[in-house]
């Protein structure tokens, strides 16, 4: 394919990256609310007002109006151009990395139902599982038909869907263990299970590294600034040394074998401490902390699509 036809296709491709942005924030602000994601036409969420053509035209609207509704005046969430910037990039990226072919239609349906669970979990913490079981279903139709008609594809594909969900709900019950109840939601269990049959049984170990890789991101700092904000120092000094000493052990070269030994069981002690410190917290909580997963599922399943 030559330079401008590609161009061409990937001018197009952002164009309807940004136009899937704006249904899919309607999809998530609607399936919070329970309305129908076809009528009413598109309205203000705070006075109701029926929107304009000219108000909806992705990112566009967003600056010309100034960040506020044509009629009341009030703010528009900042998740709209992000939701329509994201979707525009993510199926850039996709068409980038494979082309015209089945696999990019199959990264583009992947990269819809990431973004609208993963906006739902962070604002409510509420997932449509019915959108996680239809991306399983396309994953085990793809897989089965993508090469031909592909039984070792498909019972693969269906072996990480069973798998994926079930890693989730042994982590999930085996925090019945500390805090008497789920340690992870429902939907957790679906998204992972959907993701499983894209991928295959045999990639699920390095997505779900990824994944709890990911996790931490969400995970450390929200519980230390917690853990800050009700004056539990103990914590937040052993954090602090953990970085510190990690960082040291990162950079440093040692001449001596004992000092790089030392720090090393220095390390060992401060990160036990604090994982006992952490788990001891959590199951003291009255409301444990609740932590979406979903994004770090999202994370993960991206890192693991394009790199």
């Amino acid at each position: 394919m030559s330079p401008e036809i590609n161009n061409f296709i990937l001018f197009w491709v952002c164009i309807i990256g940004l136009c899937m942005g704006s249904f899919f924030n309607v999809v998530i602000l609607r399936s919070l609310s329970g309305e129908s994601i076809v009528f009413p036409p598109s309205k203000c969420p705070k006075c109701n007002h029926k929107l304009y053509p000219w108000h909806n035209i992705p990112v566009l609207s967003y600056i010309f109006l100034r960040g506020k509704c044509h009629f009341c005046k009030e703010k528009i969430s900042i998740q709209y151009p992000i939701i329509e910037l994201l979707t525009m990039l993510m199926y850039a990226a996709a068409f980038l990395k494979f082309g015209t072919s089945l696999e990019t239609i199959f990264a583009f349906i992947i990269i819809s139902s990431l973004i609208i669970m993963t906006a739902t979990d962070i604002k409510e913490q509420s997932v449509d599982c019915n959108i996680a079981i239809g991306l399983a279903v396309v994953a085990l139709i793809f897989h089965l038909f993508a090469t031909g008609l592909n039984v070792t594809a498909f019972i693969n594909s269906l072996l990480g869907l069973v798998v994926g969900a079930g890693i989730i709900e042994l982590f999930a019950n085996a925090g019945k263990l500390l805090f008497k109840k789920r340690a992870m939601g429902e939907a957790d269990t679906y998204v992972a299970g959907a993701l499983g049959a894209c991928f295959g049984l045999q990639n699920l170990i390095p997505f779900f590294i990824y994944s709890f890789a990911a996790s931490l991101l969400f995970v450390i700092p929200t519980f230390i600034y917690n853990q800050y904000k009700r004056n539990n120092k103990a914590v937040c000094i052993l954090f602090i040394l953990f970085i510190l000493t990690s960082l040291v052990l990162f950079k440093g070269t040692f001449e001596a074998m004992w000092l790089h030994y030392s720090l090393l069981a220095l390390l060992a002690i401060i990160g036990i401490s604090l994982v006992v410190m952490i788990l001891r917290g959590l199951k003291n909580e009255n409301a444990p902390l609740y932590m979406p997963f979903v994004p770090a599922l999202a994370l993960g399943a991206l890192y693991f699509i394009f790199f």
